[in-house]
């Protein structure tokens, strides 16, 4: 993904999350604010994190996450965004 398709999006990513009981497959849902227009993210928010439960189908859990982790998560893949020249040209 490129600078241009940054904002104004809600990006997911897939994300394995472990406990002492179990481990979860989950999407992670979140938002990129432009702030006041600079090139790069001033902030990231959390729209939610979700899994699938047979019987149940998408289910979100994101109040049953640890926020910290999460937005350390969403920081690292934001960050490993794609850019290139066309993003700033055309």
């Amino acid at each position: 993904m490129g600078v241009s398709t940054l904002y104004d999006r809600v990006h997911v990513f897939d994300a394995e999350l472990d406990c002492e009981w179990a481990t979860m497959d989950v999407d992670i849902h979140y938002r990129i604010d432009a702030g006041d227009g600079d090139a790069v993210p001033q902030t990231y928010e959390l729209v939610k994190v979700t899994t699938r439960i047979a019987g149940a189908g998408e289910v979100d859990i994101s109040r049953m996450v640890n926020f910290d982790y999460i937005m350390d998560l969403i920081e690292e893949d934001a960050g490993n965004a794609d850019v290139c020249a066309g993003d700033y040209y055309g």
